[in-house]
Order: C-alpha cells, then sequence, then structure tokens
C-alpha cells in the first residue's frame, strides 16, 4: 500500500512548449519537485498523477509527437486505475508506486517460496498423523482445526494489523515449526507422545489461523503495487500472482508429500524424516528476513490506533455479519472444504483399497500429489489466461466449482467400487486438482478485489474453511445407515456409512457457490460503480 508523499499534479499540453504546469506551480519534464504548498485532500484524491515510476506512458518524454487527445484518454485510465485501487484499499490518497514490477515480482516469488515450503512440512506431517500416530493422529487434527478456526475468528486480524502482514507471516510460520516438530518429538519420546502432539496442535493451529490472514494481505498489497507499476486493473495483478502463488504452493506440496516417502525407500528412520521437514521449516523462516515487507500507511496506522482491541480482534466476524457480499462468498469455501472432507474420509480411505486392492494405502500418497501437482500447473495456467484473455476470475471459478460438483457425481452415477480403476480414479484426482486450483488463486484473488478490509476477507476464508472442515469430518464420521447398499457402504472399521450425504452436500454447495459469487460480484461492481460517479461528480465541482 502506497501514501501521498508529494503533491500530485495536473497537466497540460502545450503546443510551444514540454513543460507541464501544476495547480499550485510548475515542474519540468525531468519531474522537479513542485510547490511546496500542499493540495487539499480532494485534489489529492481527484487530479491525475504524473509520474513515469506509476505510469511510464505518460511521462512527458514518452508524449512527444502525441495529440492532446492520446493524453486526455491517458488520463482517463489512470483516473480510473486510481479509483479503482483507492476502493479496494479504502484509503483516500495515494502516490505511485515505489517499486518496479520486477522488485515486487521477485519478492512475492520468494516469499511464495518459504512460505509454501513451511506449509509443506506441516500438510506433509497432518497427512502422516493418523498413519503413524493412529487414533492419536486424529484428536490431534481435530485439536489443530479447532484452534485454526478459532484463531483466524478472534485474534487473527488483530496480529495481523498490529506488526504487518510479512512480520505476521515470519510469526505464524515460526509457530507452525513448533507443530511439526512435536511429529519427531513424539516419535523419539515415546512417553511424552500424547501431550506433546496435542499441545503442539493447539499451538500450531493458532499459528495457522493468522498465517494465512497475513498472507492473504500480503498478497493483496503485493498486487496493489504491482497493479500500480504495471499499470493493470486490480483483477489482473491478483489473478496473475494468485496464479503464480498457487502454482508455487501446490508445486512445492508435491514435493514435500513425496519427501517421506522417497527417504524411507532410501533407508531413513520415521525420526530422521521429521527431523527433516522439522529443519526445512525453520529454514523457511529464517531466510524470511530476505523478503520486502510492505509496512502500514500513516492513514493506516491512524485508523488501527482508533480502533479498540476488541475491535481488530472480531474484524472477521463482523465482515461477515455486515457484509453482505461475504455471505454470498460462503458456499465457495464450503465447495472446497466439503470436497476435501469427501477425498480424503471416503475416496483415500476406502473407494482405493477396494478398488485396487490397497489394503497398505500405498497408492494414497501417489493419488493426492497428483492434485497437488494438477493444482499446481492450472493455477498457473489460469493466471496466465487471465491476465491476456477476457476469461476473468469469474469463469475460472465456475470451471472449480463444476470440478468440485463432478468429484461426487460421478460416485453418484457408480457408487460400485469395483468398477473403479487406476484410469478413472486418477481422472477424480485430477478434477479435485482442478478445484483446488481455482481455491487456492481465483478465489483468494477476488477476496482480494472485493473486500476492502483484506485482513478481514482473508480472516473469513481460514474461519470458513475451518469451520466447514471441522463440520464435514462430524458428518462423515456419523453419518450412518442400517443396510448395505449403492450408497451405504461398509468401511475397513465394519461400520456402515451413507456417503450420499457429504456426495449431496458437496454437489448443493457447488451450485450455491456459482449463484453466490455471481450476486456478490453484482453488488461489488455496483458500489464501484457508485463510487466512481461520485470522484466524478467532485471533479467537476473543481
Amino acid at each position: 500500500m502506497t501514501t501521498l508523499t508529494s503533491a500530485t499534479t495536473t497537466t497540460t499540453t502545450n503546443s510551444h512548449s514540454d513543460t507541464s504546469h501544476s495547480s499550485t506551480g510548475n515542474c519540468t519534464n525531468n519531474d522537479a519537485n513542485p510547490s511546496d504548498e500542499p493540495l487539499n485532500q480532494q485534489e489529492q484524491l481527484l487530479e491525475p498523477l504524473e509520474t513515469t515510476k506509476l505510469f511510464p506512458s505518460s511521462s512527458s518524454s514518452s508524449r512527444r509527437g502525441r495529440g492532446a487527445d492520446h493524453h486526455h484518454l491517458t488520463t482517463l485510465q489512470q483516473q480510473h486505475l486510481l479509483s479503482e485501487v483507492m476502493f479496494n484499499t479504502g484509503i483516500t490518497t495515494i502516490s505511485p508506486s515505489d517499486y518496479t514490477p520486477s522488485f515486487i515480482l521477485k519478492h512475492f516469488i520468494l516469499l511464495s517460496i518459504l512460505f509454501s515450503t513451511n506449509h509443506g512440512a506441516v500438510v506433509s506431517c497432518l497427512s502422516l498423523a493418523t498413519a503413524r500416530m493412529g487414533n492419536l493422529g486424529n484428536w490431534q487434527s481435530s485439536i489443530l482445526y479447532l484452534s485454526y478456526t478459532l484463531s483466524s475468528l478472534l485474534g487473527a486480524t488483530l496480529v495481523v494489523k498490529s506488526v504487518g502482514s510479512r512480520n505476521a507471516m515470519f510469526i505464524g510460520m515460526s509457530i507452525y515449526c513448533i507443530y511439526v516438530g512435536t511429529f519427531a518429538l513424539a516419535t523419539t519420546v515415546p512417553s511424552i507422545r500424547n501431550i506433546s502432539a496435542i499441545l503442539g496442535a493447539f499451538v500450531g493451529g493458532i499459528g495457522g489461523g493468522f498465517l494465512w490472514t497475513a498472507q492473504g494481505s500480503y498478497f493483496a498489497r503485493a498486487s496493489e503495487e504491482y497493479a500500480l507499476a504495471k499499470s493493470l486493473n486490480m483483477e489482473q495483478a491478483s489473478s496473475w500472482l494468485g496464479g503464480i502463488f498457487a502454482g508455487i504452493y501446490l508445486g512445492l506440496e508435491v514435493f514435500m508429500r513425496l519427501f517421506s516417502t522417497v527417504m524411507i525407500r532410501w533407508g531413513w528412520s520415521w525420526v530422521a524424516v521429521f527431523v527433516g521437514y522439522t529443519v526445512l521449516a525453520i529454514g523457511s523462516v529464517v531466510l524470511m528476513v530476505l523478503t520486502k515487507d510492505y509496512p502500514l500507511s500513516e492513514e493506516e496506522k491512524r485508523k488501527n490506533e482508533s480502533q479498540s482491541i476488541l475491535y481488530k480482534s472480531t474484524v472477521t466476524f463482523r465482515l461477515l455479519w455486515t457484509d453482505v457480499k461475504m455471505k454470498y462468498m460462503v458456499p465457495l469455501c464450503a465447495t472446497f472444504s466439503l470436497s476435501s472432507v469427501f477425498v480424503t474420509t471416503f475416496v483415500n480411505a476406502e473407494v482405493i483399497r477396494v478398488a485396487l486392492g490397497d489394503g497398505n494405502s500405498a497408492y494414497v500418497g501417489m493419488f493426492t500429489s497428483v492434485t497437488a501437482a494438477v493444482g499446481g500447473i492450472m493455477s498457473v495456467v489460469f493466471g496466465y489466461v487471465s491476465q491476456r484473455t477476457i476469461i476473468g476470475n469469474h469463469m475460472i471459478l465456475v470451471i472449480g466449482c463444476l470440478s468440485f460438483f463432478a468429484v461426487s457425481f460421478l460416485f453418484v452415477l457408480y457408487p460400485d467400487f469395483s468398477g473403479w480403476n487406476f484410469s478413472s480414479l486418477l481422472l477424480v484426482y485430477a478434477l479435485q486438482g482442478v478445484g483446488r486450483a481455482t481455491f487456492e488463486g481465483a478465489l483468494k484473488a477476488e477476496f482480494a478485489t472485493v473486500f476492502v478490509d483484506k485482513e478481514a476477507a482473508f480472516g473469513n476464508i481460514i474461519f470458513q474453511n475451518g469451520l466447514v472442515t471441522s463440520l464435514g469430518y462430524s458428518i462423515a464420521a456419523n453419518s450412518k445407515c442400517h443396510q448395505v447398499g449403492n450408497y451405504c457402504i461398509e468401511f475397513e472399521d465394519h461400520g456402515l456409512h451413507n456417503i450420499m450425504v457429504l456426495e449431496v452436500m458437496v454437489m448443493v454447495s457447488a451450485i450455491l457457490a456459482i449463484g453466490g459469487y455471481q450476486r456478490a460480484k453484482k453488488i461489488y461492481n455496483r458500489e464501484r460503480e457508485e463510487l466512481e460517479m461520485e470522484t466524478r461528480l467532485l471533479g467537476e465541482d473543481h
């Protein structure tokens, strides 16, 4: 986020001179400092910027030989972009970006790699929890999600608003190291296995709650800077960066998930594997000092100081309660969460076992890696397509919802496990990967665009994801039936489970997600048009 550091200038062209005149003074083509007399806030908001950093194509030297009509068009484009960024951020003053596009992109990629390495270690250990610790692993995962959900709802935004997004990510990643380290500790010292696993999950969930909120805030700020530096609109910038992040995040998840399989085959013990994950997690935290921090603006600092601790702690819930757009966005998060629960509890645990005769779950790691790999590839593809074609986030999110719908619908059509084989299961995991790509990329890009309070917006993603996931696991465990049939399946534990319940929930949620997103986007566009109209009316008064 950038703030106004010098008076902006209103430019006019003159056929006899290349000199640009300001309403408060004169400046030359070499961007001499304007008059020391500051403009009032409305003038700062409404008058176009004259800078090669913000809009390289509009510099005085690049305008030589061009007509006044072109200059007028460029100025209107500048005004539109500034209005959009101001609307998305909620600030009233803005200045040129101090960073080049390559600088912003380089630091964003570095941060994405470090973040993804840290989180990859976490999800890899999470997927091994039940396999290595039995029922204790189930309890550990439940506590992790519960702590994660409460953290995102009650305290995540307070931490991010107090220390900034990059520093909050540093703290959250550090706490996650504790969670990963408890796996090595529990494996090494069996006498403290239970207490270390439970405490590690509780502490790790707290860090995870504000880690993702901070990541979302950092992503939104980087998108704003990139949009200004590249003269893009916010949706283009956030879609491109969102695709890059999701590609890196899911690509490194593939590597981290395969790490344990490869190391065990090379003769490592499980203690060594978990120590390896811990070292990778800690290393990613240490290298975070190399990433660019986007500090809070003076206006944001004043706003934070005027808000009570209670207000900042509960801003996630307040946004969900007061902003109707957020209510319409809930099904998008719910669809991803429910589909993930369905694949984990049913396809991973039962379908692969029966269809492929895999009683030792040897294929589970490979298939879940396919999901991550497809998600990583499609994230980059979606990010590229959304920036360079007329296909925007709307169509990409529809594709994601339809992919999640198809995952469940295929099992509604073909409930007999014996009819499934390696190729058909590969299709299911690939569809899950396409859906996940839209969640990690396009959905988060839309949250960055649609909502002004970025911390509260991304806090809602974490809260909704955690809450629905917890409910999904509970429903999966308690959806009982009494007679074996097409949709009443006997699991390995000999219990009868009604799989139709989750299948229907996923499909209904996917349909609601498409309609809800369209409604939220319509409200957002109307709000933006009203702001632009107000800005033009104020401009006419000057």
